[in-house]
């Protein structure tokens, strides 16, 4: 009788081990319980049939060329079905000048962050160079004719009115010689004149003939 039960608990064994993984774990689980014994929920869609391929629409054409200017131009023009953009859709709208209070938490000391500083202003953009005045000299000569004393004193004004400028006295002439005589006695001139040394800035050319005077910031 004992062997009859021992044969009968190896068969037992015996088809639980043959039945495979699947129908240990199935009688493990069951014989556990909870919610582990539980049937494995189906995944979502199971049932649903099979897409069709056949109800899929077909891609809509490529859009022609110059599709996209032409709404462009419609907007612009203001058709009618197609809003332009207002302009004026933001111009009510302000910043706030200084940040919003903080909130008063209790046990929480809070700081409001320090302002970003200012940019300081641009300098202001000097103004043009003033045109420049020429002036004739004899041919071959660095002497300064009388007529030239009229522009000279006219410069000179211009200079007095605007103190960081500088005057640009230059010559010209068949030879740098020549050319830097003339140049020369364009600052003597001014000088005379009353302009500060300092301010004159000469130039010499060995081309051309005469000279000129030019207010420079």
């Amino acid at each position: 009788m004992t062997f009859r039960r021992l044969g009968s608990a190896v068969s037992v064994v015996l088809s639980l081990f043959l039945g495979g993984c699947s129908g240990s774990l199935g009688l493990y689980h069951s014989i556990e319980g909870g919610a582990i014994a539980q049937n494995r929920q189906p995944p979502p869609g199971a049932d649903q049939p099979y897409p069709n391929l056949a109800d899929v629409p077909q891609a809509p054409p490529p859009a022609a060329p110059g599709a996209q200017a032409a709404i462009a131009a419609r907007a612009r023009a203001n058709t009618p079905g197609v809003s332009p953009p207002s302009p004026g859709a933001l111009a009510g709208l302000e910043l706030p000048a200084a940040p919003p209070p903080l909130p008063n938490i209790p046990g929480l000391a809070l700081t409001q962050p320090a302002a970003a500083p200012a940019a300081p202003p641009a300098p202001p953009a000097p103004p043009p160079n003033g045109p420049p005045v020429a002036l004739a000299f004899p041919p071959g000569s660095a002497l300064l004719p009388a007529a030239d004393l009229a522009p000279i004193r006219a410069i000179t004004a211009a200079h007095a009115k605007a103190s960081n400028a500088h005057i640009l006295a230059g010559g010209f002439g068949s030879s740098f010689a020549l050319a830097l005589a003339r140049a020369q006695r364009l600052g003597e001139a001014l000088t005379a004149a009353g302009v500060p040394a300092n301010a004159i800035k000469l130039v010499a050319q060995p081309s051309g003939s005469g000279g000129f005077v030019q207010l420079v910031y």
